[in-house]
């Protein structure tokens, strides 16, 4: 079973109302903002978490903004059976634009979260009640500072100048705010934000799905890797990466899924009994039947699955392209049957084998079986092996070569998917090397597109190319304009100043 505090899953559910226009919403109440007492404060920053979910959860029939982070790599596309989900399919086409429900999602959830840990940030440190001691204080701190700057690192990513708000928002004046320079919004908020959380009393290691001091340093490593590549180009942030990345590799608090008698590797990644421990560094947090997930419904494959589970709903969200698949070496498990992908299952009662399209099994909780619709699994958002790559990728930019602890982060990758040690790279080859493991590794989880973007290049299944100029297996071709999603058009209606 998941040890998860439920308090810190209801809570969030019970205080959220809509999350449009968040950078004009006006005041609900006379109540002190972020309120007087103990239990104000954690249940202030309980609410900030709740903002993680929207881009991972199934809305109306088939949409999920999700997918908009992964059709348009190369590696993935949409089921014809949600053709009506014109935002996914927009995406995949490299029509970027302003009426997209997937990049409102993306924009107004996030903004939610930093308006909510805005007021607790703004509110926690006037609270008087003696239940509130300073580590507690600290520790409460340290997270809405971790997750605002979470959420300001997904959105430069996103769509590159964004507004900077780190006010709580009083009056719609307020809002009324231009666009702030990437650089700005990482050096003013996103590292001072995640310093803060590092050097907190959060604990080193959430078992309970919180913010840690592991999952800021892991960001922070994350970040620093960015920073070195577009737009910014710093790369005297490769050694921060790498240094920071190190920090997390020696703390001994995360390891790699390894398979062992009962249970591969893989199917520890997709059970929800896997959960915030181990190789999860940090996620979204799910309970069935209280916060269901629907990762899982959303990619269970639609061909001829009615009887693997419950539900006769399957929408086939995002299935691999015949060229990203056959990128992987012979010898890798992540390409085989229940791998990272599947072909074919076993019906619930076991009498016959059902076949059915390629489709993602990196989601597949086998209590979903029983369970379908309704879901209990955890989104990944940092898991150890992406560290493991950003260590070995940063370490061998920073000193001109790759060094033994590089070759031992990638090889352990490497070797728990069947592939051979690498030996005798120079630093080109080395990082090209990396690129591939994290495009093979992280498939799926949001990831692969960001680094393109930091990169510019991109994976065509046989080597790297420059992304602007790369056609997709789709044959749509990359341009300046699809490095960003779009402000959406909604947000600019109201305030005029994000269409400068």
């Amino acid at each position: 079973m998941k040890n998860i505090n439920l308090l810190f899953l209801i809570f969030p559910i019970l205080i959220l109302t809509s999350c449009e226009n968040w950078l004009v919403e006006n005041p609900k109440s006379t109540k002190p903002i972020g309120g007087t007492n103990y239990s104000d404060a954690v249940s202030s920053v309980n609410g900030i978490y709740a903002f993680l979910r929207a881009p991972y959860d199934k809305m109306g029939y088939a949409t999920m903004a999700f997918s908009s982070l992964e059709v348009q790599t190369g590696q993935y596309f949409p089921d014809p059976f949600i053709t009506q989900e014109t935002a996914t399919f927009e995406t995949y086409n490299l029509n970027f634009t302003r009426s997209n429900s997937n990049y409102s999602t993306f924009w107004s959830t996030f903004y939610g979260g930093i308006e909510s840990a805005n007021i607790a940030i703004s509110s926690i440190p006037k609270i008087t009640d003696a239940k509130l001691t300073a580590d507690e204080q600290s520790r409460l701190l340290g997270e809405a500072h971790f997750l605002r700057g979470y959420y300001y690192f997904q959105l430069v990513q996103l769509f590159g100048d964004i507004p900077m708000k780190t006010e709580p928002t009083v009056s719609p004046a307020d809002g009324q705010i231009g666009k702030t320079a990437v650089k700005d919004i990482y050096e003013k908020v996103i590292l001072p934000d995640l310093q803060f959380a590092e050097s907190s009393k959060m604990p080193l290691k959430s078992g309970e799905g919180r913010a840690s001091v592991g999952a800021a340093k892991s960001v922070l490593a994350k970040v620093y890797l960015t920073m070195a590549g577009f737009p910014l180009n710093q790369t005297d942030k490769y050694a921060l990466a790498r240094d920071k990345a190190a920090e997390v590799i020696t703390g001994n608090s995360f390891s790699l899924f390894h398979s062992d008698g009962t249970t591969t590797w893989f199917d520890k990644l997709n059970n929800s009994d896997f959960d915030n421990k181990e190789e999860h560094i940090f996620m979204v947090q799910y309970a069935l039947n209280l916060v269901n997930s629907s990762m899982s419904i959303y990619l269970a494959p639609v061909g001829g699955v009615a009887s693997i589970t419950v539900s006769t709903l399957h929408f086939g969200g995002l299935r691999p392209t015949p060229q990203f698949y056959g990128s992987y070496e012979a010898a890798d498990l992540r390409a085989q049957n229940q791998g990272f992908f599947f072909t074919q299952y076993p019906n619930l009662d076991g009498t016959q084998t059902i076949k059915f399209d390629r489709s993602v099994y990196k989601y597949w909780d086998k209590a979903f079986l029983r369970t379908a619709p309704n879901g209990n699994k955890n989104q990944p958002l940092i898991r150890y092996a992406d560290i493991l790559l950003v260590y070995a990728e940063a370490q061998n930019q920073a000193d001109g070569s790759p060094n033994p602890a590089a070759y031992n982060a990638i090889n352990s990758v490497r070797q728990r998917a069947g592939l051979s040690n690498l030996a005798g790279l120079n630093k080109a080859t080395f990082e090209e090397a990396v690129w591939k493991e994290r495009a093979w590794e992280l498939t799926c989880e949001g990831h692969v597109w960001f680094d393109m973007k930091r990169t510019q290049k991109a994976f065509n299944g046989a080597a790297f190319v420059n992304l602007v100029g790369y056609t997709t297996p789709n044959s749509k071709t990359y341009s300046q304009e699809n490095l960003y999603f779009p402000i959406p058009q909604s947000e600019i209606d109201v305030n005029p100043l994000l269409g400068k």
